[in-house]
């Protein structure tokens, strides 16, 4: 814990939240320290813990730091960790929690679960090793040529029958979208009831779960482009878990409104 520093929990220039997570204790190797219950946030630079009730509690630990990562599975009453070993504090390093300690790893408690996808993903950070490239300063050149910026003018008559041909086309597409998104709402309207068939048998526990009713659910989520469905056990229960799930579900009702790349909005669709 000595290698953490006090942090404001503010990104810095150039960096970048990669994932985050409730629920998270972090331990001094295998003791219990006084940073119970926070967010843990994966930066393109650091790991940062910041307290649930206490915002002004915030703690950080270059991702530089880093030796190597590993799993800890959970066990009975144990919740499942992340060990992660760290190199040695650098005798310039800023104020933090501790001065000292005589571990040279720390442990990271999922109590809320998400700790598979966190452990991807911070394994792919030290790998990359993003915090190596520093942020290139962006110019934007303007050409200042007399020629730059014209416009070939378009006769009226050729203008509307241009805009003619797209509203034809955007018509057309909107009808094939809206009879393919019929299609999925029917298959989901199916798929809803044969889970609440699921769920009440497992409820009232009567009855087990039949090898056709699990073979009928399961090529649902596939015939929908669910080949890996998001749950609370992969991406835990916190902020990450419910933008995941969204991100899944925007998915599945995007496609069918996807014809030949054009994409039709919600809000334009609403006009009709």
């Amino acid at each position: 814990m000595d290698r953490f520093v006090w942090a404001s929990g503010l990104l810095e220039l150039g960096e970048t939240l990669v994932i985050q997570q409730r629920g998270v204790r972090v331990y001094d190797g295998e003791e219990k320290v006084r940073f119970d219950s926070g967010v843990l946030l994966l930066s393109t630079h650091r790991l940062i813990w910041r307290d649930q009730k206490n915002h002004e509690c915030c703690i950080a630990v270059p991702l530089s730091q880093i030796v190597f990562i590993e799993e800890q599975a959970a066990g009975i009453g144990k919740s499942a960790k992340i060990v992660v070993h760290l190199h040695p504090a650098s005798s310039n390093k800023e104020p933090g929690p501790f001065q000292s300690s005589k571990y040279s790893y720390i442990k990271l408690s999922f109590k809320e679960h998400g700790q598979i996808e966190f452990y991807r993903r911070l394994s792919e950070e030290i790998t990359q090793r993003r915090w190596e490239n520093m942020p290139a300063a962006q110019t934007i050149e303007v050409n200042k040529s007399p020629q730059a910026g014209r416009i070939r003018a378009a006769g009226i008559v050729g203008i509307e029958r241009k805009l003619e041909e797209k509203r034809k086309e955007t018509d057309k597409n909107i009808s094939e979208a809206f009879e393919d998104l019929s299609k999925l709402m029917e298959k989901a309207k199916e798929m809803v009831e044969l889970s609440k068939s699921i769920a009440n048998k497992i409820k009232e526990k009567q009855g087990d779960i039949t090898e056709d009713e699990t073979i009928r659910f399961k090529s649902y989520l596939l015939s929908m482009g669910i080949a890996n469905p998001v749950t609370r056990e992969t991406y835990g229960s916190g902020t990450h878990y419910h933008m995941q799930l969204a991100k899944q579900l925007a998915g599945i009702l995007q496609t069918p409104l996807e014809v030949k790349h054009l994409t039709v909005h919600f809000l334009y669709v609403a006009e009709f």
